[in-house]
């Protein structure tokens, strides 16, 4: 008869190859939505691609849209992942050029991240309207509000128009920047360095002053925008579990 230690252990192994099964089949979703885009992506494809039985992925999502909606929000973990290493690497803080650097490359090297960035829907088709993706729409759209907010009382951003209309500038500004390409001739063409600070250098001259911020200011919004990052990793980590 196992001990009482085997007979805890199991139940942690089990969720061991769950996970790890569950991770394997996300892992082929994300390839071939990549390649296919999300329509053409089936059910049997990503099974093949999983080398799991189609019946296999109900067991961890009840439906198709399931499961595309749990690679959206695990793909948007990542990215936080990713831009809290690189902030916590930057001197910089959490100034709104440093932090342009730091999504803008991340969006350029993983096109899953440009797709979901710009609401791409040609690769991600109805995907952008799933409840999933309206739920962290909202939610960047409250972080983003507080994150500007908190710039522009420190001194760190222009205040000579409304914030609301800074943001739609800086949506329209993030946007042009790269679908610019598909209007103009190869030799006026970014490279992907010269997009990240042509960029970065539009945003600044556009809404942060000439003038350095303070260190402490720069201090103060670099916590709280960690603190914003904190509570959308909740709130994303939440909304998974509650699809699986």
């Amino acid at each position: 008869m196992p001990s009482r230690g085997d007979r805890e252990e199991v139940p942690g192994e089990e969720r061991s190859r769950r996970q790890e099964r569950a991770n394997r089949i996300l892992d082929a979703t994300l390839e071939l939505v990549q390649r296919w885009g999300y329509k053409k992506t089936t059910i049997d494809d990503i099974a093949k691609q999983a080398g799991v039985a189609k019946g296999t992925i109900y067991l961890h999502w009840k439906t198709r849209e399931a499961l595309f909606e749990a690679l959206l929000l695990r793909e948007w973990l990542s990215i936080i992942v990713d831009f809290r290493q690189r902030l916590a690497n930057d001197s910089a803080g959490a100034t709104l050029s440093s932090l342009t650097r730091h999504l803008v490359s991340i969006a350029i090297s993983n096109p899953l991240v440009k797709a979901i960035l710009l609401r791409d829907t040609e690769m991600l088709g109805d995907l952008v309207r799933s409840g999933a993706g309206q739920h962290i729409m909202q939610l960047r759209l409250e972080m983003a509000k507080t994150y500007l907010g908190l710039l522009r009382d420190r001194g760190m951003l222009r205040t000579d128009s409304t914030m609301e209309t800074q943001m739609k500038m800086m949506a329209a500004i993030y946007i042009g920047f790269f679908v610019v390409d598909q209007f103009v001739p190869p030799d006026y063409q970014f490279l992907p360095e010269e997009r990240v600070e042509s960029l970065v250098e539009a945003l600044h001259r556009t809404f942060e002053p000439e003038e350095p911020p303070a260190p402490t200011a720069v201090e103060e919004v670099t916590r709280t925008f960690n603190q914003l990052l904190d509570q959308l990793t909740d709130a994303i980590e939440r909304t998974y579990k509650e699809i699986e």
